[in-house]
């Protein structure tokens, strides 16, 4: 399934799949595939999914794949993203803890 697809696909195709997915899927029934989201981008506690490897994403080192991913988890983004799965807050990048670590 969508699991299996997008672990072979180069990351940028990872992220617009998951950008898809989420803009295609009705707000209401988000929440059926929230922990599949959230393995895809984070990885699983299990460690067979690694997602995206975020502790590793330096934008020095791989610009446009940190390019990717702060646009993906820009709260600000017009389209649904990740950022619209959570409620909405006035976090800025420098006060998030995530965003503030890839900053």
């Amino acid at each position: 399934g969508l699991k299996a697809d997008s672990i072979n696909k180069p990351f940028a195709q990872q992220c617009q799949d998951l950008v898809k997915v989420i803009e295609d899927f009705p707000a209401k029934e988000l929440h059926t595939i929230f922990p599949w989201l959230v393995e895809s981008i984070f990885g699983s506690l299990d460690g067979v999914l690694i997602g995206w490897n975020l502790r590793c994403l330096q934008g020095r080192v791989n610009p446009v794949e940190y390019s990717i991913v702060m646009e993906f988890l820009d709260p600000g983004r017009p389209s649904r993203s990740a950022s619209s799965l959570t409620v909405p807050c006035t976090t800025t990048r420098s006060s998030s803890p995530l965003l503030g670590a890839l900053a």
